[in-house]
């Protein structure tokens, strides 16, 4: 019996260990979103304000608050230096507050990658299901 207590109390810490290490963060919309500007990114840590497009349908947006709303964050060190996202979101909000995104947008069919600007290590992953919903939405093939 004696043996069995130093395994048991093993097993209980790594659970626990394990469990304090995983994030279940969901990413935090601020209000009902107005619109979103999407821009070319130029880097981490850096925010493009020349637009390429905005999402303004009602469709759209709530679309794109869907899978924001699906996306879960686990903390993960991104070499800011050697890769950069693909896209600069700006998220307008009703009550007039603004957030800003980089996003690593899979392919068909792959997961895509969202964080707060200056925020990098904590990346909220979208299933590949929703990166091909965000993809129609953002009208890329």
């Amino acid at each position: 019996m004696k043996n069995v207590s130093p395994i048991l109390l093993l097993a209980f810490c790594g659970v626990i260990l394990m469990a304090c290490q995983s994030t279940n963060e969901e990413m935090t919309l601020l209000d009902n979103i107005e619109h979103v500007t999407i821009s070319k990114s130029i880097g981490y840590r850096e925010f493009n304000e020349d637009y390429l497009d905005s999402i303004n349908g009602a469709t759209a947006i709530n679309g794109f608050e869907d899978v924001l709303k699906s996306a879960k964050g686990v903390k993960q060190e991104i070499d800011v230096t050697k890769e950069k996202p693909d896209y600069d979101i700006m998220i307008y909000y009703e009550n007039g507050d603004t957030h800003l995104l980089h996003l690593a947008l899979g392919s068909k069919d792959q997961e895509s990658q969202f964080m707060y600007m200056g925020h990098e290590k904590n990346v909220f992953i979208v299933s590949s299901e929703y990166t091909n919903k965000l993809r129609n939405i953002l009208d890329v093939r």
